[in-house]
């Protein structure tokens, strides 16, 4: 069975025109995950949005994120998948989902194993689900990692599995979300989180090297294309 990987388009975007740009890595990674490619609930020409914000003013100083919570709840009905990959704001809004935790109820402790995070920005008056998950991973590791002498002898050598293993694509010339916005987001991801650095602005590139980060990050063998 393949596994799955939902897909979050940026502000303006949509489903289809995501689809479209990203079908280099949904081809290469075909035979082993399936892409499913939501499009946002909201208006936002010339597409869609996941959110709202109030007249000129950026998701990481917004006060809210009007209408943030029915876009949690898709990916909570889209709940169970293996891996969430979203652009900008599709980014911070799988961010938010990867440390709020997802799945039907209340308890929300369904969280992808892969995150492919692109282009975000910090979204500041959800932070605390952002920061959720570097708190779970730790309290994993503490209660699930036994710890033998030996190994406790040499810090370093320590090893556990990430709840989320993230990868996180950050543009240096990214006027849009600046990329110190993007590595606060990565350090709130905790001990799973990889940087992807580029020299380009405000886009998720699909260059070779790019490409095999993703491939990486997913599992899937590079070698075999």
């Amino acid at each position: 069975k393949k596994k799955k990987m939902v897909a979050l388009h940026g502000k303006g975007g949509t489903a289809a025109s995501f689809e479209e740009y990203m079908r280099p890595l949904v081809e290469a990674t075909s035979d082993t995950w399936e892409w499913e490619f939501i499009d946002g609930p909201f208006e936002s020409a010339p597409g869609k949005c996941w959110w709202v914000l109030k007249g000129g003013v950026r998701t990481f100083e917004a006060k809210e994120l009007i209408g943030c919570d029915e876009s949690l709840a898709l990916l909570d009905k889209a709940w169970p998948f293996d891996g969430v990959m979203g652009f900008s704001q599709g980014a911070m809004l799988a961010a938010i989902a990867c440390g709020r935790g997802l799945g039907p109820g209340s308890t929300k402790m369904g969280r992808p194993p892969v995150a492919i995070i692109a282009g975000a920005a910090f979204p500041t008056c959800r932070g605390a689900d952002v920061d959720k998950l570097k708190m779970m991973e730790y309290a994993a590791a503490e209660s699930e990692v036994v710890v033998p002498e030996s190994v406790a002898a040499s810090p370093g050598a320590l090893n556990f599995d990430p709840l989320v293993k993230s990868l996180h694509v950050i543009g240096k010339r990214d006027a849009m979300n600046p990329p110190e916005q993007g590595m606060k987001v990565a350090e709130a991801f905790g001990p799973g989180a990889q940087l992807l650095e580029h020299g380009g602005g405000h886009t998720v590139p699909l260059d070779e090297d790019a490409v095999r980060r993703y491939l990486e990050v997913m599992g899937v063998e590079v070698n075999a294309r």
